[in-house]
């Protein structure tokens, strides 16, 4: 039978995983956690020096989750002594009719977000390293910060450790099969048995969920970020500069950017813009297509950047067909639970889902809403 584990065993070490680990472990759990590579590697979608946190969603359930987050990140770093969120302030604008725009503002106002409207003149008064056209409107909202990804990543794994978590890393999964006692899982170097399975593999779930019986409707992309250099980095410090979120009418595509923050330069992007690839494919080389489409944007927006791009970087965006997340248990083996393909707008959220997957994992229930999230719903259940 291998080796048992006892309680739970995570595959997966994203901050999905990680979280889960970790809150498991701080409940007294015997949990282990297989990585296939190493914790923190660039291969995913965890890594890098800076996520976004933000309340600026259409509903109340994902505004909930957020405020959660926000506190659990703390509550972290106060265990951990690291620092791991910035407060910056945030700014979404677009055209009137931008896809999500107005369901922003109808969400602050139903569940008591503070935020300012600005139109174009006053978001140039107050940011001039804009260039914007005369029809936008946009929403400010002072709670929108950074997460220190790679630090959160980290920090989740080692209070994981310190509360009794085994970490495997470089530990591929290979075969996960349920028992009548609870599930197997085999890797290149053993056979391990345990009570409950969290299935938080990221890009690599379908494949592996596939093994379960469950086909599911995931598409793997991959996105690209420049970090450009300013030529007065003063005026885009996060002082000065708020996160953005530029949206456009009729494409979940968006253009998005980051102050300096735990990295030389201004982080841009053209979001849901990444090619199709396989889980396994290694390739992380830029496509010059793309750069240019992303530096053509840059160059029209913030004409006062600058053009020096200093670095590149991809990651993975694992998409649902309606961009929510997956978290809930397998409908015929309730010993496992599947955790979160997020969507490109998951990691904010990872210390609480984390939380939501350990208390499905051990209660098969969690006080959260997350009946968005289920693999029942419309977008999913005439595919899985």
């Amino acid at each position: 039978m291998g080796n048992h584990l006892g309680d739970v065993i995570v595959v997966g070490g994203g901050v999905m995983g990680c979280a889960a680990a970790y809150h498991l472990a701080k409940d007294g759990q015997r949990v282990l956690l297989l990585e296939q590579f190493a914790i923190g590697h660039p291969y995913g979608s965890s890594h890098g020096p800076s996520r976004i946190i933000r309340l600026a969603y259409e509903g109340a359930d994902y505004v909930h989750l957020a405020r959660t987050s926000y506190a659990l990140w703390r509550e972290l770093e106060t265990e951990s002594g690291e620092s791991l969120l910035c407060k910056v302030g945030g700014l979404d604008f677009g055209p009137p009719g931008a896809v999500m725009l107005s369901g922003i503002r109808a969400t602050y106002e139903a569940v008591g977000v503070p935020f300012e409207t600005l139109d174009r003149d006053e978001i140039v008064r107050r940011f001039p390293q804009f260039h914007l056209p005369e029809d936008i409107v946009g929403y400010y909202q002072p709670d929108y910060g950074l997460l220190d990804a790679n630090r959160c990543v980290a920090t989740l794994a080692a209070q994981a450790r310190r509360h009794g978590a085994i970490m495997h890393e470089r530990e591929a999964v290979r075969m996960i099969r349920p028992t009548p006692s609870g599930v197997e899982v085999r890797t290149d170097h053993s056979t391990y048995t345990a009570d409950r399975l969290i299935l938080s593999a990221g890009s690599w779930m379908r494949p592996l969920a596939r093994q379960l019986d469950l086909a599911l409707p995931l598409t793997v992309t991959k996105e690209l970020q420049a970090y450009y250099q300013p030529r007065e980095p003063a005026a885009f410090r996060p002082d000065r500069f708020p996160i953005f979120i530029h949206r456009f009418p009729g494409t979940t595509t968006l253009g998005g950017g980051f102050p300096i923050f735990n990295h030389a330069g201004v982080k841009l992007i053209l979001d849901r813009t990444g090619p199709v690839i396989e889980p396994g494919d290694p390739d992380r080389t830029v496509d010059q297509s793309r750069l240019d489409r992303l530096r053509a944007y840059v160059a029209k927006l913030l004409p006062t950047l600058g053009d020096t791009i200093i670095a590149t970087d991809t990651c993975r965006y694992t998409m649902t067909p309606d961009e929510h997340f997956l978290l809930d248990r397998h409908p015929a083996h309730p010993q496992i639970v599947l955790a979160s393909p997020c969507s490109g707008h998951g990691f904010k959220f990872g210390v609480t889902i984390g939380r939501i997957l350990a208390d499905l994992a051990v209660r098969g229930a969690t006080e959260h809403n997350i009946a968005r999230f289920r693999l029942n719903r419309p977008a999913l259940k005439n595919q899985v």
